[in-house]
C-alpha cells in the first residue's frame, strides 16, 4: 500500500505537479497509461480492505476501501456515466476511512493530527481536495502501521 501510494503520488507530483485532486491525474496521464490511476486505486484499496477487515470487527474500513475501488473503476469522472459512481466512491472512501480511524483504532493522536492538517490545508493550501485526499490516505497508512507494530 505504501509503495503504491508514494510511487503514484510522487510520479504525478514530479511529472505534472500538484493537481486539483488525485483523480484529476487520470486526465493528465496519456491515454495509453491512464489505467495507472485505476491500478493506484486498487493497489491501495484492496490491501486496505484486507488489512482493515483483519484489524477491525466491523465494516467501516471495508466500505472505505470499496469506495476507493469504485473510484478506480469509474476513473473518468468527467463523463456523465461514471461521475456519480466516482464521486460517491470518493466520498465514501474518505468518510468511512476517517470514521474507522476514529471508532475502530481509537488513536487520538492520528485523529488530532488529521484534523490539524486538514485545517491548515483548508486555510493555506491551493488544491485543497488534493491535500484532503493525501491526508486521508496517509491517516490510513499511519493507523495500519501503528496497529501492526503496537500489537
Amino acid at each position: 500500500m505504501l509503495f503504491v501510494f508514494v510511487g503514484y503520488v510522487a510520479f504525478i507530483w514530479i511529472k505534472y505537479g500538484i493537481q486539483p485532486s488525485i483523480s484529476e491525474s487520470y486526465y493528465k496521464l496519456p491515454k495509453s497509461i491512464n489505467w495507472l490511476f485505476t491500478l493506484f486505486c486498487w493497489g491501495f484499496a484492496i490491501p486496505a480492505l484486507i488489512i482493515g477487515v483483519q484489524l477491525t470487527d466491523n465494516f467501516l474500513m471495508f466500505l472505505a476501501a470499496s469506495g476507493i475501488c469504485f473510484v478506480g473503476a469509474a476513473a473518468a469522472f468527467k463523463q456523465t456515466l461514471t461521475k456519480n459512481v466516482h464521486m460517491i466512491g470518493a466520498y465514501c472512501g474518505i468518510l468511512f476511512s476517517q470514521l474507522s480511524i476514529l471508532f475502530d483504532f481509537n488513536i487520538p493522536v492520528v485523529v488530532a493530527a488529521t484534523l490539524l492538517w486538514l485545517i491548515i490545508f483548508q486555510l493555506y493550501a491551493k488544491n485543497k481536495i488534493w491535500w484532503q485526499e493525501i491526508v486521508a490516505f496517509m491517516a490510513i497508512l499511519v493507523v495500519f502501521a501503528a496497529s501492526l507494530f503496537l500489537s
